[in-house]
């Protein structure tokens, strides 16, 4: 490292001119901080796009402050945007040779978990591992901590990312109350940082110049190749200008992974809050005019942005394909959303192609891209993104014969972003021949016939299990007092969550449970053991698991007390159940032997996801390997929402229908085993009739008919 000009003077670093860069996760006050320091007067920050370099005097010294942008506290390094890493790389080139500080910048009221240490590690060292030696942790908001200092507050329980961090700093960390100004807190500061470059031998970070060079070359080349990217469209949107036509109406729906923004994009189109921004569980409608223009807009539940499409739950799936016949005769465009401020790689290309795939090859023919939070952006241009990411993503705009817009999700009022989409709609359909996508009409029947199957079926088992309510009510299980519930499920399926859930305390914490943890607690009157177990591979079979697993799954009976053991076997409702699934759960349920399934309650987890379908619904649409596991376990289940732990009403239905199990186990074995099987397996033998019998009347339909309906809140198309 190079000497900064700079000369010592009692002891200390004399610094006649301070370069600073500023680094953190976003929302962590880093443009705050940067207008505090230099005692500007601003508006309220926004998100910074791009490094933005301020020269001032803090304290009677110059400053040079480079803010530079956030990334999300929660994504590792790979997650975040190319351009994004660009930029953060780019920022010690605004201050040569090289700053003499880091602020590293934390909220102090923010909740940090393994994940966010990773994240901020991860970002630190695209700098270099050195970074550290020239690093200072600067706490904002410390007004939030109260009558608690930040010694205290680095210390406290469960901050053991805080004390790793400042720890990687050499313990310098400093706090702001960024609400109220004091000019001791800059002073304080500037001294704090000339110690610390007296510490480094007078010396402040350079970056190593050969990546910095490289970092340089990358983003000429990609701005470069963004020029010609826009010339190029241009030049393909005039060639067909003379043909363009004018629509009176226009028929969109939007396609997307989850949280990509499709229903922050409904607001953008209709110009005002109308939507409620939860997840799109069901195809949702939206029509207004605008401009003189009927304008109408499905939005379709989304799907995991990098999970392949057999793990996509079937409902979602013909939601999408009911999209298309909801807006009839066909809509004009397919709008394929994706998120600005994340990367777009091989994964995220699979998936997507997968889940058009859905509706066919055609469909590419009809499908503007349509980037959100376009705020994220600053002064780059679309353009540069889509060439600063890389190969899938210039794959992916030419499947879509580089059709694409942007949109900025927080500029509600700028309705010219909205009619140049209507416009760029229009150009589509006119270079479409004045077509719009239709979808084929033996898949038209198809999707007809497969939601009339599963309507029926799904009411014929809604009837079933009211009839095994009514008859549970009559012979109510007993109240117990104490009672052992063991979680079992493949990994990810929601077992710790639900755990947390049922004894209403965060005692299981949130990561991966590698061993059996148990835990008690009072619920509705009872004392309650709840013992969560390690999860295993989704579809990996059971031979291939290692041995250590498998005891350790056998050793949460050993862990339960004497008494009632119930067991519930944790599936999640948002994603597929396929043959390989039923295996692994077979194979590892059949460890504690054939009666165990007398004694489980399948346990759906993200009961939020079903929004106003029923879960026999979704059971249906599954298919046998679902079906299967739930006839072993008695038709028994319950929905819980882990996201609603609030609702107490939730875990008392489900405590009572483990009572009404143990009381059903009890007379069973009075009766004898067999006389126990006849008697659970005969309303199954009922359903199975029932659908059956289902099976042959829903051939025999015209599937021609126009209209279809249930008393579900559904209509066919």
């Amino acid at each position: 490292m190079a000497a900064c000009g700079s000369s010592p003077q009692f002891g200390v670093q004399f610094i006649s001119e301070f370069r600073i860069v500023l680094l953190g996760n976003k929302g962590a006050g880093k443009t705050s901080l940067a207008n505090m320091i230099l005692c500007r007067q601003t508006t309220s920050p926004r998100s910074t796009a791009q490094c933005m370099k301020i020269r001032g005097v803090a304290a009677g010294r110059l400053v040079t402050l480079v803010d530079s942008p956030g990334w999300w506290k929660n994504f590792l390094v790979h997650e975040t945007p190319e351009f994004q890493k660009q930029e953060l790389v780019l920022s010690m080139a605004h201050c040569q040779p090289g700053p003499h500080a880091v602020l590293l910048v934390i909220r102090v009221d923010a909740l940090y978990t393994e994940k966010n240490k990773q994240a901020a590690q991860q970002h630190l060292e695209l700098f270099g591992k050195d970074i550290w030696k020239h690093t200072i942790v600067v706490f904002t908001y410390g007004d939030r901590l109260q009558d608690q200092t930040v010694e205290q507050h680095i210390e406290s329980e469960g901050e053991t990312f805080l004390q790793w961090l400042v720890g990687k700093c050499g313990n310098r960390y400093h706090i702001f109350n960024i609400d109220r100004y004091r000019g001791t807190q800059v002073k304080e500061l500037l001294e704090m940082i000339e110690d610390m470059v007296a510490g480094n031998g007078g010396s402040c970070y350079e970056m190593d110049k050969k990546c910095l060079y490289e970092v340089k070359e990358m983003k000429r080349v990609a701005e470069e190749k963004a020029n010609k990217r826009r010339m190029m469209v241009q030049e393909q949107r005039n060639v067909h200008e003379g043909h363009n036509i004018s629509l009176s109406n226009i028929r969109m729906v939007l396609l997307g992974y989850r949280r990509s923004g499709k229903s922050c994009i409904r607001n953008n189109i209709f110009g005002r809050e109308i939507i409620d921004l939860k997840r799109t569980s069901q195809c949702v409608k939206t029509q207004s005019e605008i401009a003189g223009k009927i304008i109408t807009v499905l939005d379709t539940p989304g799907w995991w942005k990098t999970l392949t499409a057999r793990d996509t739950a079937e409902l979602d799936k013909q939601e999408i394909l009911r999209s298309i016949c909801l807006c009839p005769p066909g809509p004009h465009a397919l709008l394929l959303t994706l998120r600005l401020d994340m990367p777009f790689r091989d994964e995220e290309l699979k998936s997507l192609e997968e889940h058009m795939g859905l509706l066919g090859e055609r469909a590419w023919n009809h499908t503007i891209l349509l980037f959100t939070h376009g705020d994220l952006l600053g002064d780059m241009t679309v353009e540069q993104y889509i060439e600063s990411e890389g190969k899938d993503l210039k794959l992916l705009a030419a499947k879509c014969r580089n059709r694409y817009h942007v949109l900025n999700n927080k500029n509600l009022l700028d309705g010219g972003q909205v009619m140049e989409l209507f416009k760029k709609v229009e150009e589509m359909v006119a270079e479409n021949d004045g077509l719009y996508y239709e979808m084929h009409p033996r898949t038209y029947k198809e999707v007809r016939r497969k939601w009339r199957l599963m309507t029926k079926k799904s009411k014929m088992r809604l009837k079933v299990k009211r009839r095994r309510m009514i008859s549970s009510v009559k012979g109510a299980g007993q109240y117990l007092t104490e009672l052992s519930l063991i979680l079992l499920g493949y990994g990810e399926a929601g077992k710790t969550s639900a755990s947390n859930t049922i004894l209403g305390t965060t005692d299981f914490g949130f990561k991966r449970t590698s061993r059996c943890v148990k835990r008690m607690g009072e619920v509705e009157g009872r004392l309650l053991t709840v013992i969560d177990t390690p999860g295993w591979w989704k579809r990996l079979p059971i031979e291939e698991m290692p041995q250590f697993s498998k005891q350790e799954i056998l050793q949460s009976v050993s862990l339960a007390p004497p008494g009632p053991v119930s067991f519930l076997l944790v599936i999640r409702l948002d994603s597929s159940f396929q043959e390989e699934e039923r295996r692994a759960v077979k194979d590892h349920m059949n460890l504690f032997g054939d009666t165990v399934w007398d004694q489980t309650v399948v346990l759906f987890t993200c009961g939020d996801w079903l929004g106003d379908r029923t879960i026999e619904l979704y059971i249906e649409s599954e298919g046998e390997a679902l079906k299967w596991i739930l006839e072993k376990c008695g038709n028994r289940y319950h929905i819980l929402s882990n996201k609603n732990q609030r609702s107490s009403n939730q875990v008392t239905d489900l405590l009572k229908k483990i009572e009404e199990l143990v009381a059903e186990n009890k007379a069973c074995c009075s009766m004898g085993m067999w006389e126990s099987k006849e008697k659970t397996g005969r309303s199954l033998e009922n359903v199975q009739a029932n659908e059956r019998g289902i099976q042959q009347q829903t051939e025999d339909f015209d599937l021609d008919d126009d209209v279809f309906t249930t008393d579900m809140k559904y209509n066919i198309f």
